[in-house]
């Protein structure tokens, strides 16, 4: 079975964005011949189809890789349009003085008004900080030993702010930085919430039969007056806040189709949940993913299970060759006891990898991972035990379920048929 097809590369003067970082780049039109038809979906595909896709995979990423190596880097600053890192130039990284100053304003900047965000299903709160920042709350909900019901599906599961908190720390410790500057604040509902909310959000304000004050908000699940936020003991309330990065019309945001996403159904299953060939027919030979967005995927993909949630975002404004962004990471940590294998069908059925992520995750697996993200949270927060010990256990237990799927990976298709280097960090 042989198909001729041309790839040509359009992209010009185009922007890519990582959390921290813009690339600058410009493609020149190269056409590369190869022997497979990408623009008709093949079903049934044998060895020898995979064998030419998965060397046009190597092959596109490799000239990628090329000619992005001498890429401009520019900070975040440069994306915030704040006075940040103006004195370098730099990514801004998770140690420098800017950024412990940033999730220090976080944690103690003066609030001036609190109201609802739109845009989810669940209850937010948009916090107006002074000197100009906006940080989105979510508000503590559970206890930090709670687990998601089993018989509860993944799209209704309750939002958890400590959830939030543990992400942000195993992004920053498996070098991702993909995740915006988030920190855990202990707040007063009545005199920063309730005294600087919009009229909107006021009217949902109450006091409960214990004397607590409370509000259920406006959202499409668990916004009544039987799960509504209260603060307690007292007027205390934990939360997650988190930096808002810029929305329209300063930038346009993209929720990518997730190639692997939920059926959001009850009673049906995705096509990828049953078809082992699926990256093949949908993935490989789509040209959205001939770029460092195949690799993007599965680092999230190994982000997600470690955490274990599943989303997928970036911001347009910079192109198609975009690093994305890991939002909304509430829905994570929900159980301990159990592993949401679904999570890896990316890199079980695509079996490529990206090499420094590889890299960076063996490290890690030979200090601890575990080990560090609970020095972090100790270090980091001053919220007390973000997770409990069940889910650090099983963080490590994970982490070593990846590795053997990835070993399984390499077993089919050697070291160099998997890892991928595209230079990307």
């Amino acid at each position: 079975m042989k198909f001729v097809t041309k790839y040509t590369s359009s992209y010009d003067s185009r922007r890519a964005v990582g959390f921290g970082y813009i690339y600058v780049f410009r493609l020149k039109e190269q056409p590369f011949q190869f022997q497979l038809n990408l623009t008709t979906t093949l079903k049934n595909f044998n060895e020898n189809d995979k064998t030419q896709l998965r060397y046009f995979i190597h092959h596109i990423l490799s000239k990628w890789k090329n000619d992005h190596q001498n890429d401009t880097i520019v900070s975040l600053a440069d994306i915030m349009q704040e006075d940040l890192a103006q004195n370098d130039p730099q990514r801004l990284k998770t140690t420098c003085s800017e950024f412990k100053y940033l999730l220090n304003h976080l944690q103690n900047g003066a609030i001036s008004e609190a109201s609802e965000m739109s845009q989810g299903t669940q209850i937010k709160l948009i916090l107006q900080l002074s000197d100009g920042f906006q940080s989105l709350l979510k508000p503590y909900r559970v206890p930090r030993n709670y687990q998601t019901f089993p018989d509860h599906f993944y799209f209704s599961d309750i939002e958890r702010h400590h959830a939030e908190i543990a992400a942000f720390h195993v992004d920053k410790i498996l070098g991702f930085n993909r995740v915006p500057p988030l920190i855990g604040r202990l707040l007063n509902i009545t005199s920063d919430l309730r005294d600087k909310a919009t009229e909107e959000l006021r009217k949902t304000f109450f006091l409960s039969p214990a004397n607590n004050t409370c509000f259920r908000g406006h959202c499409t699940y668990y916004c009544d007056t039987s799960h509504a936020v209260c603060g307690k003991p007292g007027n205390r309330l934990e939360g997650s806040v988190q930096l808002l990065l810029p929305r329209p019309p300063e930038v346009d945001w993209q929720k990518i189709t997730h190639p692997y996403r939920r059926s959001y159904s009850a009673t049906r299953q995705a096509e990828w949940e049953t078809n082992e060939n699926y990256c093949y027919e949908h993935v490989i030979i789509d040209e959205d993913y001939h770029n460092r967005l195949l690799l993007d995927m599965m680092d999230l993909c190994a982000f997600d299970f470690l955490i274990d949630r599943h989303h997928m975002m970036r911001i347009s404004s910079f192109g198609i060759n975009t690093a994305l962004i890991h939002l909304d990471n509430g829905r994570s940590f929900g159980r301990h006891d159990s592993d949401d294998l679904s999570i890896l069908a990316p890199i079980r059925q695509c079996c490529f990898f990206r090499y420094s992520t590889f890299t960076r995750l063996y490290r890690l697996y030979r200090k601890g991972l575990s080990k560090l993200l609970s020095n972090s949270l100790n270090i980091g927060e001053q919220l007390p035990m973000i997770l409990i010990k069940e889910h650090l256990i099983a963080i490590d237990r994970r982490l070593e379920i990846l590795f053997a799927h990835l070993d399984t990976c390499i077993q089919t298709y050697t070291v160099k048929g998997v890892m991928i280097d595209d230079g990307v960090d």
